[in-house]
């Protein structure tokens, strides 16, 4: 009895000096939204597979087995999923009807793009005049189309400015052809937001669909260069001129996927190079970087921007790449001064098929629809 007491005291004491400690039945979260979520993270792992042996094919075999990539697409990954699924959100968000009373005026300009991308009836019965209409403008001049669009839409080398023509793309229809422009945080100082300048993306899906010779590859290279003789043509093009023209179009792709810095090779500390516009002016001469940046930022929305000058301070992501395309474009001019800077693109969705994705069909038009009100939020 004198031994049950001593411990007793000896228990009592440890506990009143924090020396053991009691801890409360463990909580766990069975809400709705913690349910669903915990059942993600078990459908994307594989509890068969000893993570000590594969790590891996524990952490990821539920989702590749459960995520094919589609047909329409060369790769596939959690982003293009999270991608897929918020267009899915926005869709249905922009064929509700407009109100007045709830929708701001963002959304309810948003959804009367949308629902104008979408009306057919009235795209069919404009034919390509919207299109012809625009490829008379002076920076979107296309040689391929100059016998067939009258003699407004003739392209003059000596009137060509291709820093008005990739900024008119960039500012007035938010498309990135060979340089992409956009506002971010410093990398180094997070607080403030700078210009930023990068590769742009190329016509099809990946850099590697342009090198590599395997049978998928040079099939999605054929089909490009189909759709785009396809265009010119339906354009008013020459057959035997637009296949010419195109080939050189693709070509020139070639070239420049060549020079793209792959994704494996982007690192923060490599594409941290911090400069004012006039060091990058004195690197890089060919081209008018400030012409350019003053042309694409609209002063009339950002009036505080009007003053931007050669001390400007940017971040040149890609050194390398501006420096080798700036010597590919001179090179193409020298040798044809008709060579074609596939301007347009952008302009027609390419793609006609569906597109599957977990079960859920969004059509090759709903999807182009859909980038067209993503493409303005990245503006400037």
């Amino acid at each position: 009895m004198d031994l049950a007491n001593d411990l007793i005291m000896v228990f009592y004491f440890a506990v009143s000096q924090g020396l053991i400690k009691f801890h409360p039945k463990q909580q766990y979260c069975l809400t709705a939204e913690c349910i669903e979520a915990a059942a993600a993270v078990l459908s994307k792992i594989n509890q068969s597979v000893d993570p000590c042996d594969n790590f891996y094919r524990f952490a990821c075999d539920g989702w590749i087995y459960n995520n094919p990539i589609p047909e329409d697409m060369s790769n596939y990954g959690v982003y293009p999923w999270l991608r897929h699924n918020v267009d899915l959100k926005l869709k249905a968000l922009l064929e509700k009807p407009i109100s007045k009373r709830q929708d701001s005026e963002a959304v309810q300009k948003a959804k009367i793009l949308y629902a104008s991308c979408m009306n057919e009836n009235k795209i069919e019965k404009a034919d390509v005049k919207p299109l012809l209409s625009i490829l008379r403008h002076s920076p979107f001049r296309w040689p391929v189309l100059e016998s067939n669009i009258g003699p407004e839409g003739l392209w003059s080398e000596r009137r060509f400015s291709l820093v008005q023509t990739l900024a008119t793309l960039r500012g007035q229809y938010s498309n990135s052809v060979f340089i992409r422009l956009y506002v971010a945080a410093d990398d180094k100082v997070s607080n403030r937001y700078i210009l930023k300048l990068d590769q742009a993306s190329l016509s099809l899906s990946s850099r590697e669909d342009y090198l590599e010779n395997t049978t998928e590859a040079k099939s999605y290279r054929d089909t490009f260069l189909q759709f785009m003789v396809d265009t010119a043509v339906l354009l008013g093009a020459n057959a035997s001129r637009a296949e010419s023209d195109m080939k050189s179009v693709l070509k020139l792709e070639v070239k420049i996927a060549e020079i793209m810095i792959p994704y494996e090779n982007r690192t923060s500390e490599v594409m941290y190079n911090k400069m004012n516009i006039s060091e990058l002016s004195a690197m890089i001469p060919q081209f008018d970087w400030l012409g350019y940046i003053k042309k694409v930022i609209d002063t009339k929305l950002y009036p505080e921007l009007k003053d931007i000058g050669p001390s400007e301070n940017v971040i040149v992501r890609v050194p390398q790449y501006f420096k080798d395309l700036f010597r590919i474009l001179e090179n193409e001019r020298k040798k044809s001064p008709h060579f074609c800077l596939n301007s347009f693109r952008g302009v027609f969705p390419c793609g006609q098929q569906e597109s599957l994705v977990s079960g859920t069909f969004i059509s090759s038009k709903q999807f182009y629809c859909l980038l067209q009100i993503h493409s303005p939020l990245s503006l400037v």
